[in-house]
């Protein structure tokens, strides 16, 4: 009976507690799409929470380390015996990996989840960025099978790897505590998000680029409220406290999550999705917009581009981004029909797909 065990620790980064909440639906779709005579185990740090799993397919274990000893300890390819013979996948870079001979049975795949760290390590932080690379080195080194969520972090791998460097592609779901609860309204009234608004999680910094929403809502008073989701991008690049206008503070919702699914609350709720940063991580926020028919206006990200498609537009400098916004909500029918395309491209995501490429691959090796 083969298992597929998922490293349900992420690598400790902005992303980390909603590749957490990914890893736990990544993991009832391996259970749903297993092969005949297949099952998977979970395999989490010390102390962890035990997400009790219905399906009799998964196991759930726990490691003798906790979560903050993992990234150092998983730097030394001796950490990796306890799982030689086994098939392993997870779903960030952040893996214990050693090399093999090609008849131990060891299969190992790693999700590379974003090229951040090479293309602007200023916006992780300097060790971060180091520690993030130093796993991908390893990972490219010593794992089977590279994935990564879009061809455009695939191409920028090949970019500092070698364009010879295999890459599967493996596209990912929302998580489901970013989907439309259902006390979505409830959760929205708590915290303060009014009726109708656009979102968005730019951060006041060169990277984070929430100059251009303020900027458009300074040239269009039409325009709605613009709810801001702070904590969802990374921290080193939030450092700079937002230079609001007096007149403009009521026009900007600042809103601290109290956990993942308030996230979905608001996603769910908006009418448009404003990503005007110059970077994308996984993309988890884009697919939770798209998956609740709400569109993009982002700033023509490669990564961005991919994941939304025809479902969303791109305007790469300020004035037009302010300019697209605009237009948007003075055209409810082009806010209507691209919310259609949304939910549309939403159908070409989701775990149960990701989780038969998995087990296709492992097959295949």
């Amino acid at each position: 009976m083969a298992t597929l065990t998922l490293i349900a620790e992420p690598f400790p980064d902005w992303e980390a507690p909603v590749h957490a909440a990914a890893a736990r639906d990544l993991t009832e779709a391996l259970a749903v799409t297993a092969p005949r005579s297949c099952s998977t185990r979970y395999l989490m740090a010390k102390g962890s929470t035990d997400p009790h799993f219905t399906s009799p397919l998964i196991r759930s274990e726990h490691l003798p380390f906790r979560s903050t000893m993992l990234p150092l300890l998983w730097q030394n390819g001796a950490t990796a015996r306890p799982l030689d013979g086994e098939f392993v996948h997870s779903i960030t870079p952040m893996v214990p990996l050693r090399s093999h001979g090609d008849d131990d049975g060891t299969q190992t795949s790693v999700t590379i989840t974003h090229s951040i760290a090479w293309d602007a390590p200023a916006i992780l932080g300097n060790s971060q960025a180091r520690l993030y690379r130093a796993f991908v080195r390893r990972a490219v080194k010593l794992a089977d099978v590279i994935f990564t969520p879009t061809h455009a972090t695939a191409r920028a791998l090949q970019e500092h790897f070698g364009a010879d460097l295999p890459v599967q592609v493996l596209q990912l779901g929302a998580p489901s505590e970013y989907l439309r609860p259902d006390d979505a309204i409830e959760r929205r009234a708590e915290i303060g998000v009014p009726d109708h608004y656009a979102v968005t999680t730019a951060t006041a910094s060169e990277h984070g680029r929430l100059s251009w929403v303020i900027d458009a809502l300074r040239a269009d008073p039409s325009l709605p409220n613009v709810v801001v989701l702070e904590g969802l991008d990374p921290a080193a690049n939030a450092t700079t406290p937002p230079n609001i206008p007096d007149e403009l503070r009521h026009r900007l919702n600042f809103v601290n999550p109290r956990d993942l699914t308030d996230v979905g609350a608001v996603l769910s709720g908006a009418s448009l999705l404003l990503h005007p940063q110059t970077y994308v991580g996984t993309g988890y926020t884009l697919l939770g917009a798209l998956t609740g028919s709400v569109p993009v206006l982002h700033a023509g990200h490669p990564a961005a581009e991919e994941l939304v498609l025809d479902a969303g537009l791109a305007a790469t400098e300020a004035g037009e981004f302010a300019a697209e916004f605009s237009r948007l909500f003075r055209d409810p029918n082009s806010l209507t029909k691209l919310a259609v395309l949304a939910r549309d491209r939403s159908r070409g995501f989701g775990w149960n797909g990701a989780a038969w490429q998995l087990w296709e691959a492992h097959a295949n090796m």
